[in-house]
């Protein structure tokens, strides 16, 4: 359905994308996460035949991206992160708008219409202006109208941006009923959905794929995994301090207090790291009180924090 190969997009010479490839196949649902500016958007615009890319080869269900971008386009909805809308015409307006645009047939379009506002729950805002609606609302409206022509393929920027938390678990529900017809692309921030409704993950950082596999293949070949310890002692800082010179952890954060004197912290850590034994050396040098101790399997976080995170 989707082949990408040896793909390279760059800007003044400084390439942001550079020789990327992969395979999105037909019904697949593939989360696409990297930190901010890893090339994320850039390729989401290169597959929407938004953006030519410098180099490299895209092909969409058979078609190349330089001869065939309207029929690409016929074939994908693309919902980017901040849709453009107009804000002067009503829900109702809009949508019907968007359905001439798309060339649905004038017997089909109420019916479309009608079919998108239910799935996406607008029933109350049909005759409200867009400019009136929440963000929550807005983004919704942009959802009915990237899936109103029925595309084969979806391709999300961030599409649960300003979603309460019973509209994000609503549109978990829509998205798995849609991926069972469609193939998608979900881009974001949030890890929690790509595990609540991706099969496979592709993982970009400073424009290169750093992962790209099953979610469950992910956690069972990462050896890596994280330490979660409480301390009892008086003076937080004094802890915060010796705490953050420990060696052997490649990220360590505080995470709350427990107790007026008991803080909580977390250390991700290498399969034959010494963090352990320097952390109980630590206690017993400045008398504290270690508390409880739990080690567990690094998740989709942790896993994500170490390929893509920043080195501190």
């Amino acid at each position: 359905m989707i082949s990408v190969k040896n793909l390279v997009k760059s800007y003044n010479n400084v390439p942001v994308v550079k020789d990327v490839s992969f395979e999105v196949n037909k019904g697949e649902l593939v989360g696409l996460l990297g930190p901010n500016g890893a090339g994320k958007t850039t390729i989401m615009r290169i597959l929407t035949c938004f953006l030519n890319p410098t180099s490299g080869e895209v092909n969409i269900n058979g078609m190349n991206i330089f001869d065939s971008p309207i029929e690409i386009k016929k074939l994908i909805g693309y919902l980017p992160e901040h849709t453009p809308q107009y804000g002067d015409m009503t829900t109702i307006e809009y949508l019907n708008f968007i359905s001439e645009v798309r060339g649905i047939d004038k017997n089909k379009i109420k019916s479309s219409i009608d079919e998108m506002i239910k799935l996406t729950s607008l029933e109350d805002v049909v005759s409200k202006k867009i400019s009136e609606l929440s963000k929550g609302y807005q983004k919704r409206v942009g959802l009915a109208s990237v899936m109103i022509h029925d595309p084969e393929i979806l391709i999300l920027d961030e599409p649960t941006t300003g979603l309460d938390p019973n509209q994000v678990i609503t549109f978990r529900k829509m998205l798995r009923r849609l991926s069972e017809k469609k193939t998608v692309i979900l881009s974001t921030h949030v890890l929690s959905e790509i595990e609540a409704t991706c099969e496979r993950v592709i993982i970009i950082k400073k424009g290169t794929i750093v992962a790209n596999d099953t979610l469950q293949n992910l956690v069972n070949n990462f050896t890596d995994e994280f330490i979660e310890f409480s301390l009892k002692a008086d003076n937080f800082t004094e802890i915060d301090k010796e705490i953050s010179k420990l060696k052997g952890a490649w990220k360590l954060e505080f995470m709350k207090k427990d107790a007026k004197d008991i803080f909580r912290y977390k250390a991700l850590i290498s399969k034959d790291s010494d963090f352990d034994k320097n952390l109980k050396d630590l206690i017993k040098e400045k008398n504290w009180k270690l508390i409880d101790e739990k080690r567990n399997k690094a998740n989709l976080e942790e896993i994500f924090l170490k390929l893509a995170g920043e080195e501190e």
